[in-house]
């Protein structure tokens, strides 16, 4: 089966690395050499996507793309990439969900896949909801720290996360740039600096990515006050992602309390691609991967 691929993955601006990023990296290529499907693979910042598809959609003299699998920085991003690709090349969008996907579903174009593959980001939030009750004291409070605003994966995981504290819980949130290290300590620098001449108390921090909770405890680290420092470091810290060579790594280390396994989302869709050319079979407009807790005794009962 002769079909070419592009599939856009997000490099952070800094050039930090982003291990989920890696792993879904590590995923496509397994699965592509398995399906002999041909896959060529460009990271770049999210505010550059739609331009490094376009470019290579007009490239003159190479295959022409059957397919692009890309991950949308923002619900913004995802509107005008739905809106500029529509009826020119298959398209699977990465853990991203917008409502508009469904009326460019029913006319994208003759003969060209189009769908969405995502992790469960409600059941995210959920786990790590249930990770927060399980180490949080009667009458606790809770740092959230979560991803960029106009993401609608940090967006569903923080709702997750509410509907299983509910409003009894408070929490303290803090949003971050991107989902790097250095971003998660950005984000809990502007909370400290709004709370730390206030009378706060924080007895669990719940991050969004495991790079997140890897630069809040570096920053929680560098307090100057003793008494914050104490509390902040004593707080069970949880992450998310839970990659192999990361965030199991560091749960298992004792750095991380908890994390929550987000699969790669690559081969899924490169999966469902190859159903699509070799049976004709339609993408699902919105596949769902599962997560899981790590350790899985680390939500408590369901």
């Amino acid at each position: 089966m002769s079909k070419t691929i592009l599939l856009v993955l997000t490099r952070d601006p800094g050039g930090e690395t982003d291990h989920y990023q890696v792993l879904q990296e590590q995923e496509a290529r397994a699965e592509a050499t398995a399906a002999g499907l041909q896959l060529e693979i460009v990271f770049t910042t999210g505010f550059d996507h739609l331009r490094v598809i376009r470019k290579r959609l007009r490239e003159p003299g190479v295959a022409p793309l059957d397919a692009v699998i890309v991950e949308p920085s923002s619900v913004a991003s995802t509107s005008l990439l739905l809106k500029q690709l529509k009826g020119t090349t298959g398209l699977v969008l990465l853990n991203a969900w917008t409502p508009e996907a469904e009326d460019y579903a029913r006319d994208w174009g003759t003969g060209l896949p189009f769908g969405t593959v995502s992790t469960d980001h409600l059941t995210i939030g959920r786990i790590q909801g249930r990770q927060v009750r399980a180490a949080l004291p009667p009458g606790g409070q809770v740092l959230v720290v979560t991803g960029p605003p106009g993401s609608s994966a940090a967006i569903q995981r923080l709702e997750g996360l509410k509907a299983v504290l509910g409003e009894q819980v408070a929490l303290y949130e803090a949003a971050a740039g991107y989902w790097t290290e250095s971003d998660g300590g950005a984000a809990f620098d502007r909370w400290y600096g709004i709370y730390r001449r206030r009378a706060f108390r924080v007895d669990v921090i719940a991050t969004q990515s495991d790079e997140l909770a890897m630069g809040v405890r570096r920053a929680c680290r560098a307090v100057a006050e003793a008494a914050h420092r104490e509390m902040l470091l004593k707080a069970p810290l949880l992450g998310v992602d839970a990659c192999p060579d990361f965030g199991r790594k560091l749960v298992d280390s004792g750095e991380l309390s908890a994390s929550v396994v987000t699969p790669a989302n690559t081969g899924e869709a490169i999966r469902h691609l190859r159903r699509f050319w070799e049976k004709g079979r339609p993408l699902p407009l919105q596949a769902l991967t599962s997560p899981e807790p790590y350790p899985s005794a680390s939500a408590g009962p369901s």
